[in-house]
Order: structure tokens, then sequence, then C-alpha cells
């Protein structure tokens, strides 16, 4: 199930990380606009690893014992979102500011 789930993650992943990083890098992101929306992206998406890992440990601990490649799956998981509400930030913001 979990396989499943990181497989449709990856490519939306990968796209918003090109996404992501082209903004960064880019021209549109060196200028006040640009580190305005790139500022908002982090505040919104830095939040997203930090509590999943608190929730996957607190259900490992007192839950149920989670294996190895569960766990890596888990926050493989949580890395792959953390990095589409980004990129998605940035889409969204892009257009709104």
């Amino acid at each position: 199930m979990m396989l499943w789930i990181n497989i449709l993650i990856f490519p939306i992943f990968l796209v918003m990380l090109i996404i992501t990083l082209r903004f960064l890098f880019g021209k549109e992101g060196k200028d006040e606009r640009g580190k305005e929306i790139a500022t908002t992206s982090y505040m919104v998406a830095a939040p997203i690893f930090p509590i999943g890992w608190l929730l996957i440990e607190w259900y490992h601990r007192w839950l149920h014992i989670l294996s190895f490649d569960v766990y890596r799956d888990v926050i493989s998981l949580l890395i792959g979102l953390t990095f589409i509400v980004q990129g998605l930030t940035i889409t969204v913001l892009k257009y709104r500011i």
C-alpha cells in the first residue's frame, strides 16, 4: 500500500521540486516579490515534516511498533509532501502577489 502511495507522489514531487528550484534560482526569485513568495512558501511547508515526524514517533511508541521499511516509507512521504506543498504555494502566490 505504502509503495503505491510513494509511486503516485514521486512524479508530483519531482514537478514541484523543479518548479521550486527554477523559481528560487531564477530571475523571478531574486527580487523583493520573489523573496516574499519564497519566505511565505517556507513558512507554509516547514511545519509539515516535524509535525509528521512527531505523529509517526507518537504512533510508533504508543500504538503500534512500525518496521524500519514502513518508517522509511512514511519519512520519504513526508519529505515529498513538504516539497509538494512548497511548490504549490509558490505556484499559487506567483499569480496572487
